[in-house]
């Protein structure tokens, strides 16, 4: 390795950074010294803004997302602020060179239709589906977590308000469906194992009577996700984001919705207010006659 990037990696593990965060940073570093040698026959200490720019969009056309090309940008600023400082350069390239803005990811959802088969699934007639049907149902209906919903006792349902407590960061109540609530009475009065002291019991149990788990969910989903059929993935989260959207697109206001998920700010709720636009525009596309 170059004696310079030596001496700067030995800066950076006295800051103890961690091992992979400085491995990140110097192979940046390497790349781009790499580039401005092969495509410029130009020393990196000899290396200009244009240099820097032109290697920034050689990393975009290479397909890199918009976070590895910001790391990029803190490396080499980094880097040459450190030459500066070791008066080795007199002045930065870097200077001026602003990080892309991230791009946000639209959250997967299932369409309505989709929800609907998947919710259609489960044998109610039996322990292990009328559990599993009251799990979907009350997933969708409310856009909890799967933490919220392994956690949820007999004593946090209200039967007759048609609520649920819901206990973790920020206690809150939540409404619950009509037929989600139909598919937890089913559950609770015909199939779920009765205990002792029940009103401390978790709601949502196994067949040995224990309280369900995050893995426990999870492959409970993977389960209906091989019979669904729709090659998408079913996860507790891409429940939570459907309840989000289609409260969105079938007209809630995104306060309402917000308060629901039990999110602490309005920025939360952006990814969702983007999935939504893309159905609009699709929307749009579809049935305006003019478009």
């Amino acid at each position: 390795m170059d004696k310079i990037v030596d001496n700067y990696k030995n800066k950076l593990i006295l800051k103890k950074l961690s091992e992979n965060t400085i491995n990140s940073y110097i192979g940046d570093i390497k790349a781009f010294i790499c580039y401005v040698e092969t495509e410029y026959s130009e020393a990196y200490t000899n290396a200009k803004k244009t240099h820097i720019l032109t290697y920034l969009v050689d990393l975009q056309k290479k397909g890199k997302s918009s976070s590895t090309i910001a790391r990029n940008i803190s490396s080499l600023k980094n880097l040459y602020d450190y030459l500066r400082e070791e008066k080795i350069i007199v002045e930065n390239p870097t200077q001026n060179i602003h990080s892309p803005k991230q791009i946000r990811k639209i959250p997967i959802v299932l369409s309505e239709y989709e929800v609907v088969k998947l919710l259609n699934l489960p044998d109610i007639n039996t322990f292990k589906g009328s559990r599993d049907s009251a799990i979907l149902e009350l997933l969708y209906s409310s856009g909890i977590k799967v933490t919220e919903l392994i956690n949820i006792r007999l004593k946090d349902i209200i039967f007759y308000a048609s609520i649920i407590h819901i206990n973790g960061n920020g206690d809150r109540v939540v409404p619950i469906g009509s037929i989600a609530l139909e598919s937890i009475n089913n559950y609770i009065n015909n199939f779920r194992i009765k205990k002792n002291k029940e009103e401390y019991d978790y709601l949502f149990i196994n067949s040995s009577g224990e309280s369900l788990t995050r893995q426990g969910v999870w492959k409970i989903l993977k389960y209906y996700e091989k019979k669904l059929e729709i090659n998408k993935e079913i996860s507790p989260q891409i429940l939570r984001n459907s309840f989000a959207v289609h409260l969105l697109n079938n007209g809630a206001d995104i306060a309402s919705v917000q308060e629901l998920m039990g999110h602490k700010n309005i920025t939360a709720m952006q990814n969702y207010m983007q999935a939504t636009k893309q159905k609009s525009l699709q929307t749009f596309k579809n049935s305006h006659p003019r478009a």
